[in-house]
């Protein structure tokens, strides 16, 4: 829908192997790394807008936040980056979204993001077949719930996972060896980092594809954490995200047990800072988009372990791509043997919204009602006791991440 409003600025803002576990972060003297300041661009929800004028008057009250542009249900701000954690913090009190906004870097980008947005079609991206039960079954056979809980477990036991933090980093080379380790006897499976101009880098595993290697499949999840206090805070986020994090490494130990060939390139993702405006997906997204990467399908999972409702996997209607998340049902209905619904999450609300705002087909199934979810979230308690020190419920998501990575990448176990 066209129809935006230019408005003055009244803000004036310049296989099995593994490695080691980590051991928990408490030392303080630690270099927790500098604050971001500076000028950024945000599209978030137009019902937020107080939120962000309440999170700019913590540290400069007395400014007024005035609009860039306005569209139907979503606008564009000039932002400092200083704020950033405070808007996310209120974010998540004010409106239950986790993010609820996009950083960009420059204001054709965030413009361009808004008309992505909005032009969206739900067209199918490719065709949704389910043709590949023994790829699937076969692979569904070897996951194991004990060893999602100890990657949850090991992620959580960093202080926390804050993009800017030492302790960010240390969780990111992490995940990086621990992807490295488990892909080891494949030579042809990448895994590499994507430098962002924050501490904290997103990784990025590759599977070749063999027949349609240039059609790409994505596969996601957010490794950082964050509570009140930023850098220095406790915020173990065992559900939000290391448990999306470990739903996916253990999809991908599943491939590499049975040597697992797709005919379309996987890539396994751990966003960085998704907490502070899905900025690793966007910049992803972003590059992706400007190289002309062919994305057919992309799938996020972000709190995957605490089971909040009767129904066990909730698809966000809205961000998503409804032939896609129809794709998703069907998955759930012939392969997982779990109960889905489906629900909305508001704008932004995790790292698919990067790419379905670009135009690509994105879906994201959730652990609950957007009402019901771990209510430890953001907070020092966010541990995975408060799930019975179990998976059980993240292990759910794992069937359904197998079944999506072999019925729209295809491809051949061995």
């Amino acid at each position: 829908m066209q129809g935006s409003l230019k408005l003055v600025f009244a803000v004036a803002i310049a296989g099995c192997a593994s490695v080691d576990a980590p051991e928990p972060e408490v030392d303080l003297s630690a270099d927790l790394g500098e604050q971001e300041t500076g000028l950024r661009w945000i599209t978030l929800g137009a019902d937020a807008l107080e939120t962000a004028q309440l999170a700019m008057d913590e540290r400069q009250g007395g400014r007024v936040l005035a609009p860039v542009q306005l569209a139907a249900n979503a606008v564009i701000l000039a932002y400092d980056a200083a704020d950033l954690p405070a808007l996310s913090e209120l974010m998540h009190v004010r409106h239950n979204r986790c993010g609820g906004f996009i950083v960009h870097d420059s204001l054709a980008d965030a413009q361009l993001s808004l008309r992505a947005a909005r032009d969206a079609v739900d067209t199918l991206a490719v065709s949704y077949t389910l043709n590949n039960a023994a790829a699937v079954n076969g692979m569904l056979a070897t996951l194991q719930v004990t060893r999602i809980a100890k990657m949850i477990t090991d992620l959580s036991a960093y202080r926390n996972r804050y993009y800017t933090s030492t302790y960010g980093t240390q969780s990111s080379d992490f995940i990086f060896n621990q992807w490295k380790a488990i892909a080891a006897g494949r030579t042809d499976i990448i895994v590499e980092r994507f430098t962002h101009t924050w501490a904290q880098k997103s990784i990025i595993l590759t599977i070749p594809g063999s027949t349609l290697a240039s059609e790409v499949v994505i596969m996601g999840g957010h490794q950082d954490s964050i509570a009140s206090g930023g850098a220095t805070a406790i915020a173990p986020g065992a559900d939000d995200d290391a448990s999306g994090i470990a739903t996916l490494t253990e999809v991908l130990r599943a491939m590499i047990a049975k040597n697992y060939r797709p005919q379309r390139t996987i890539k396994l993702m751990a966003y960085a800072a998704e907490e502070v405006g899905l900025r690793g997906s966007a910049a992803i997204a972003s590059n992706f988009q400007s190289r002309g990467v062919n994305v057919v399908g992309v799938v996020q999972f972000d709190m995957t372990n605490y089971k909040g409702s009767t129904k066990d996997i909730w698809l966000m209607q809205d961000y998503t791509n409804a032939a896609q998340n129809t794709f998703l049902q069907n998955l759930i209905t012939t392969y997982v043997g779990a109960t889905y619904g489906v629900d909305s999450c508001g704008y932004g609300c995790s790292d698919h919204a990067s790419w379905h705002s670009r135009g690509y087909a994105a879906s994201m199934p959730f652990e609950s009602a957007m009402s019901q979810y771990n209510p430890n979230i953001h907070t020092s308690n966010d541990r995975i006791s408060v799930s019975g020190n179990s998976a059980t419920h993240a292990l759910k998501f794992a069937r359904l991440g197998v079944a999506y990575a072999a019925e729209l990448a295809k491809g051949t176990i061995q």
